[in-house]
């Protein structure tokens, strides 16, 4: 039966059968779980700690609702910085974790039992709980903390949790950690698979809609390109608008970060600043992914599979999971498999197909960002870095000493250079065995260059600085510096960069906020050229697109909310990205798509001349809690536009059934900071603090940030006691 059940296996099944199999030396036996009564001592045990931290902790909401939660001890600070949040957003907490320990199915349904399937593969449950048993001391009080104030919140509101996770335990929240470890692993699966499978009479993966375009802004500027002197920091991550939380902790032990945590998840900010210094991330796209292709049957074993002069076998076991249906949680069985390279994630024509994830074995993530948030000098903060326990993203980074740099942070692994990574690796050859890991001296980065500033726009390491003072790309392994993107975003931030001295804050809220199309000719010059030849040729066949034509011509390239060309260019552009629009790309194609958008207009506001404002607009939505956008509730006009055509203000909008075109993705927490003996920040997000609809906070800050402004971020303890509506202890 070993052969059925090895087969079944693949990354896109819903569920493969099969017959009991062995399982993992660290796979826990699900027949050996503690018993009820133990999970209800662990409980309260939990409850009793609650209560003695939440005597330490104050909780202090400013006239934003942004908590700032200041404990005696760093465990106390972070147990009030979860409790708030859990106030705030539970059940987006509780499903983003779900997610990472294995129970997405019981969250979603079936459509999850693939990403159930890959954690699992990977073992995350019991690699997150090894990992939390090996951390420090310092480190284990913080998510035991964290595990705290939520079975704490759920204890004062039961009716909040959905019961997928019935008793919150540290270790959950370090697997949360491991997500983007993960990503990086289905997303190699999923391109192996299609490859793999284009050539084989299988069937093709279910369709899965293209994700939303990432990408993220950050800049650092030094002293000698500030009025003040002092150094400045500018982030910008772009992702779904109501998926950051802004939190702020502080300890008497001396912790004090401010930020923002993303997507449900982190304990601590992933983007933020200390009283010392702050840092930012953009996605990068490096190599730290390999896939490898193994025979299994050696010798009639129909596990083993060569290595070298070896042999060597797959391990087989079964997992459950619940999956959620409408009769309720049905339990399944899904079998898994591994070699010693990492999980085999699917098989194609006789062939076993590994992957493995630079980071995963050892991700220490939690005690990273800990040690970045607690880091008083660069040296510091540099030796939290060291720990890769962020498996991808760039670093862009500035500190109250003046200085300012750019890491592009990964967690490679140590390959022969002389080979070709990037197809399907033999696994048999020990030559395409990893041999360690890169340390942090040996990656591409930037420090205090003559420029005066360092940015990233998801963009390469070579074009961080001006010129001449980046990077040299034979400096590294050639697998090492990856195809990151290159848009307008980099154009953009480079002119504004190098063209511009004494900045200020209020100079950095106007750049955060710019609205120039900086791409805008690469798209407008084809389009009038185009319309010019077929005008002279044949004026007949453009006659319905020449008045827009000549706006467009005429237009400065800024999206204003009262401008008609900002409607009628964002919107063409936009239309020539379409999967539908790519494809055609004849000769007159872009005239016509212009005329659709004229049509599209007239149909839905009566006129094509339409502003902007009337078109764009901005409105509170919940993805988690299914409240969608609408033309019948509150919305308000905004300026921002395509990052990729290199808007400053990154702001993607779209119909989904509707007239008007909302917001679902761009400038997502913005914040500009300058550090001095007290760091000033001004920063926004998109919406609120809270996802209670009941809530003043609900979406307080929305006309704020359409209106391209930033909002006072309160640091001091004297400011934010000022500014105070509510202080309070958790559970008051």
């Amino acid at each position: 039966m070993r052969r059925f059940l090895i087969a079944s296996l693949c990354l896109f099944c819903s569920c493969a059968p099969g017959q009991q199999a062995t399982r993992p030396i660290n796979q826990p036996n699900p027949d050996s779980q503690p018993p009820a009564l133990a999970q209800a001592d662990l409980h309260a045990a939990s409850i009793l700690r609650a209560r003695d931290l939440a005597a330490q902790v104050t909780i202090a909401r400013d006239e934003f609702g942004i908590p700032h939660a200041h404990g005696v001890t760093d465990a106390a600070a972070i147990f009030g910085a979860m409790f708030a949040r859990a106030e705030d957003e539970y059940a987006r907490i509780e499903q983003a974790h779900a997610l990472a320990i294995g129970r997405a199915s019981r969250t979603l349904g079936p459509d999850a039992i693939s990403w159930d399937r890959i954690v699992l593969s990977y073992e995350v449950p019991d690699l997150a709980r090894q990992q939390d048993e090996q951390a420090p001391p310092e480190v284990r009080a913080l998510t035991q903390a964290a595990a705290d104030a939520l079975n704490y919140y759920v204890s004062l509101h039961p009716a909040e949790s959905s019961g997928v996770i019935d008793h919150w335990e540290p270790w959950i929240l370090v697997a949360r950690e491991y997500g983007f470890a993960l990503y990086q692993a289905q997303a190699e699966a999923q391109r192996v698979y299609a490859a793999v499978t284009a050539k084989q009479p299988a069937p093709a993966p279910p369709e899965v809609a293209p994700a939303a375009p990432d990408g993220s802004n950050a800049w650092a500027i030094a002293g000698s390109r500030t009025a003040s002197g002092r150094a400045m920091l500018y982030a910008n991550p772009h992702i779904p608008l109501d998926e950051a939380y802004e939190t702020h902790l502080s300890s008497d032990a001396g912790l004090n970060i401010s930020g923002s945590v993303m997507y449900g998840g982190g304990i601590l900010p992933s983007i933020g600043f200390n009283d010392r210094l702050g840092w930012s991330l953009t996605v990068n796209y490096p190599d730290i992914a390999d896939s490898y292709a193994l025979k299994l049957g050696v010798d009639g074993d129909e596990l083993a599979y060569k290595f070298g002069d070896e042999i060597r076998h797959a391990v087989v076991w079964k997992a459950k999971i619940g999956v959620k249906s409408a009769g309720g949680i049905e339990e399944r069985e899904i079998s898994l498999a591994k070699s010693h390279f990492g999980p085999i994630l699917f098989q194609a024509g006789g062939v076993s197909y590994v992957f493995r994830v630079g980071g995963m074995e050892d991700a220490r993530t939690v005690e990273q960002w800990y040690r970045m948030a607690r880091a008083e000098t660069l040296a510091e903060w540099k030796s939290a870095v060291a720990l890769f326990g962020l498996a991808f993203h760039n670093l862009v980074y500035a500190d109250a000493d003046g200085n300012i740099g750019y890491i592009y942070n990964a967690a490679f692994p140590r390959r022969d250079p002389a080979r070709d990574c990037s197809g399907v690796l033999d696994g048999s050859d020990p030559a395409n065995q990893w041999r360690g890991q890169h340390t942090l001296d040996e990656i591409p980065q930037v420090w205090n260059p003559a420029c005066g500033y360092v940015m990233n726009c998801n963009s390469s390491p070579l074009s961080t600085a001006a010129q001449g003072q980046n990077p040299n790309r034979a400096s590294f392994p050639p697998y090492m510096i990856g195809k990151d993107l290159a848009d307008g975003r980099v154009s953009m931030s480079h002119d504004l960069l190098s063209n511009a001295n004494a900045w200020t804050l209020a100079d950095l809220e106007r750049a955060a906020f710019d609205t120039r199309v900086y791409s805008l000719d690469s798209l407008r010059n084809p389009l009038l050229a185009e319309y010019d030849k077929f005008a002279a040729a044949d004026p007949a066949k453009v006659e319905r697109v020449a008045p827009a034509i000549e706006l467009i011509r005429a237009w400065d390239g800024r999206l204003a909310l009262d401008s008609q060309a900002s409607s009628l260019f964002m919107t063409w552009a936009e239309k020539l990205f379409t999967p539908a629009w790519v494809s055609r790309r004849a000769p007159g194609e872009l005239s016509a798509a212009l005329a659709e958008v004229m049509g599209d207009f007239e149909r839905n506001f009566g006129d094509w001349r339409v502003p902007w404002g009337e078109i764009n607009r901005h409105q509170r939505f919940d993805t988690n809690a299914g409240l969608a956008v609408s033309d019948d509730r509150e919305s308000f006009p905004i300026a921002g536009g395509h990052g990729s055509l290199g808007v400053g203000f990154c702001y993607l909008a779209r119909s989904n059934g509707t007239k008007r075109h909302y917001g679902y993705h761009g400038s997502s927490y913005v914040a500009a900071v300058e550090f001095g003996d007290v760091p000033t920040a001004r920063t926004i997000v998109p919406f609120g603090a809270s996802r209670h609809g009941d809530s003043p906070h609900f979406a307080d800050q929305a006309p704020i940030y359409a209106a391209g402004k930033l909002k006072p971020a309160r640091f001091t303890r004297p400011d934010v006691s000022r500014t105070a509506t509510r202080m309070y202890h958790p559970g008051e």
